[in-house]
């Protein structure tokens, strides 16, 4: 199809046109679906906002009526005189009974007209039932601590929050007003449990909200230690189908004490919109969604049909251009033509056969026509010249291509050389500086520590008999003279005795690990094993990055560089170990060098450089990978190519890799291989066969 595009003029035309009015239709109709979709995103978040707030004052109101309802009963004299009796008088008397009797039937009376309330009780100080609509609890202990207390003095808002019933794993919401007697003094409660079956007609009532849409209240039901969010219902909390509990994006928000809007996936994972708040005062989530498929299907619906009348109207567009786009390829057809025999003819040396164009219109292609008539007058011309050069020319243009040829091998095969051999040179003198500095600084550390730490021992000895032989002094001549006495509190004796053995420790230990640093600076230097032999590549590693611990402390202007190893259980190598700690040096600098610029741009919170080792087959393999910046992938073909740097002029040599891809790849037979891309870090990987 390609190929039949790029050879037929008519197609273009036709296909060029056709592919704009079409990519003009899509972007019309992504267009407004965009802008559709955008108006009634705002027109829903608007619905279901408001249809949140009148679910939120309908529950409020509904539980404002059931509190003045509670309230007034609480008032009535013979609720409030009966009550006092029963929590007033023993129940072995005749006055108790009565009030008994009569409580039970005011209560029952107005409990059986009103669905809203499901048992109404009296409590006593001690939380002990003493009268109840549910007869067979009298008697009973029922804690009242996530009751609401409400007082004859009603104000408009009150807290009613939702807690799980004691009898069953279901919300519970419950109302009590105390109960005074003559002096104030407080002798129970009256308490009422609500029936919540009103509140899923409130909240579940999905009018306004389309097919899709729902509304529902969310709890926590966690402890101190645990979170479970889940569905509030009269008949309980959370359901068979969610065990766990719930999530979502909208319900985490709202469970956070936010309220607003937005676009997320529900509790099914389903795309929704939706409304969320929290009821502060209910200490409960309320939820109003609906799902976006429904949501956004009459924008949908305008993008489809702009896209069906749009293709229609490009079709009807794309006959007329093919009629027009006809009446011009045709006369360019003819030249076509007469190019092709024009062609052959050439091919062939026929130049005094050549056919001219017919000339078909006066437009623009009329005088394309002509100009092709004359190049071809000019082309036989020009043939008769060339002929009598071509001879000439083509034996002085071969000998020279030769010669140039020659010349250009040899200038190449001398480049390479003279870069091997700078680079040998700098890695041979870079090394052997290298390897004398560390060598003779670790020599010239090592006869005085190990001066202090033979003669530590000694030193340790003579300090404790010093202080057994004062100890015996105290011992045998315990009456001390004025000035010994004076001259010990002055010296603090006893402080002096306890510290000075923790002093020699210290000292042995801080001598201990400047003996381990000078063994790792000649472990790194091997001055003595310019041969291959036996090296346990951890130990080179560790070396090196002993040499380069300065380089990683915390800075002013960057955290300090975290090192992670994951070390594999690796065999002695056969190998060069100088030459490959310079590798290990070279990689794990310039991990360094990008983690610092990456720091400090302020793009990496905790740099780290991740060190792991492994056998792979027949290869020990050592990867060095770093969180900085990364690099680019044309960056990361050039990294090992002698003298290129991507470093400041003054900071680095472009030496480096080169390098140590040498000593990797040709002085041991192994690989040097680097993955990275921009913002994902670099990892280099040294492979050394066993």
């Amino acid at each position: 199809m390609l190929k039949f595009w790029k050879k037929s003029l008519l197609v273009q035309i036709v296909g060029s046109f056709s592919l704009l009015s079409l990519a003009i239709v899509a972007l019309v109709g992504y267009v407004a679906f965009r802008e559709a979709r955008e108006s009634l995103k705002e027109s829903i978040f608007d619905r279901l906002t408001a249809i949140a707030s009148l679910k939120e004052g309908e529950l409020n109101r509904w539980l404002r009526d059931r509190r003045n309802t509670f309230v007034s009963l609480s008032r009535l004299p013979e609720i409030g005189e009966q009550a006092r009796v029963l929590l007033g008088s023993k129940k072995s008397t005749l006055e108790y009974q009565t009030a008994l009797k009569n409580l039970q039937a005011s209560l029952g009376g107005f409990i059986g007209d009103r669905a809203d309330y499901r048992e109404i009780f009296l409590l006593s100080r001690g939380n002990r039932i003493v009268a109840s609509t549910h007869s067979e609890k009298i008697g009973r202990y029922e804690p009242l601590d996530q009751s609401i207390e409400v007082m004859g003095n009603v104000h408009e808002f009150f807290a009613a929050n939702f807690y799980r019933a004691s009898d069953g794993d279901r919300p519970a919401v419950t109302l009590a007003t105390p109960i005074f007697n003559a002096e104030g003094k407080r002798l129970g409660v009256l308490a009422v449990h609500l029936n919540l079956d009103r509140l899923d007609e409130i909240i579940r009532d999905d009018r306004g909200l389309g097919e899709t849409g729902e509304t529902y209240l969310v709890a926590n039901l966690g402890t101190n230690f645990t979170h479970r969010n889940a569905f509030v219902s009269a008949a309980g909390f959370g359901s068979e189908e969610f065990p766990d509990g719930i999530a979502s994006e909208g319900i985490e928000q709202a469970m956070m004490g936010k309220s607003d809007r937005g676009l997320y996936g529900n509790y099914r994972g389903i795309p929704v919109i939706g409304s969320y708040r929290w009821l502060d005062a209910r200490d409960v989530a309320l939820l109003v969604e609906m799902e976006q498929a429904e949501a956004f299907a009459p924008a949908r619906r305008l993008a489809y049909a702009i896209l069906f009348v749009g293709s229609a109207l490009s079709a009807i567009l794309a006959a007329g251009i093919l009629f027009m786009s006809r009446r011009i390829v045709k006369p360019i057809l003819a030249i076509a033509q007469t190019a092709r025999s024009l062609r052959e003819k050439v091919r062939e040396g026929q130049f005094a056969e050549l056919q001219t164009a017919p000339v078909l219109t006066d437009n623009e292609i009329g005088i394309l026509a002509r100009t092709f008539n004359q190049l071809t007058e000019q082309l036989q011309k020009s043939y008769e010249q060339l002929q009598d050069y071509s001879s000439t020319l083509e034996e002085k243009v071969t000998t020279r291509t030769r010669e140039l040829k020659d010349k250009n091998e040899d200038l190449q095969a001398t480049l390479i050389k003279l870069q091997k051999t700078q680079t040998q040179l700098i890695q041979n003198e870079k090394m052997a500086s290298l390897g004398q500095m560390v060598a003779g600084i670790a020599h010239e550390i090592n006869n005085p520590v190990n001066f202090i730490y033979g003669n530590l021992r000694h030193l340790e000895a003579y300090a404790t008999n010093l202080l057994d032989l004062l100890q015996l002094y105290d011992k045998e001549y315990p009456q001390e003279t004025p000035a010994i006495a004076e001259e010990k509190e002055e010296i603090d004796i006893e402080f002096l005795q306890e510290d000075l053995p923790k002093v020699l420790n210290s000292i042995q230990i801080g001598t201990q690990r400047i003996r381990e640093i000078v063994v790792s600076l000649r472990n790194f230097s091997r001055l003595d094993e310019a041969d291959r032999k036996q090296a346990d590549l951890h130990e080179g590693i560790e070396s090196t990055l002993l040499i380069l611990q300065n380089r990683l402390k915390a800075k002013s202007n960057r955290p300090e560089i975290q090192i992670a190893k994951e070390y594999g259980q690796l065999p002695k190598i056969e190998c060069y170990p100088g030459q490959l700690n310079q590798v290990f040096l070279n990689l794990i600098s310039n991990a360094i060098d990008a983690l610092e610029l990456g720091a400090i741009a302020g793009e990496i919170e905790k740099p780290t450089i991740r060190i792991h080792t492994m056998l792979k087959e027949k290869f020990a393999m050592v990867c060095i990978v770093d969180n900085g910046p990364g690099m680019s992938e044309e960056t990361r073909r050039k990294i090992f190519d002698p003298f290129f740097t991507t470093k400041e002029i003054g900071k680095g040599t472009g030496l480096g890799l080169s390098i140590s891809y040498s000593i990797a790849v040709e002085r041991h037979g192994g690989e040097l291989s680097c993955i990275s891309s921009l913002g994902n870090g670099a990892e280099f990987i040294v492979s050394i066969p066993i």
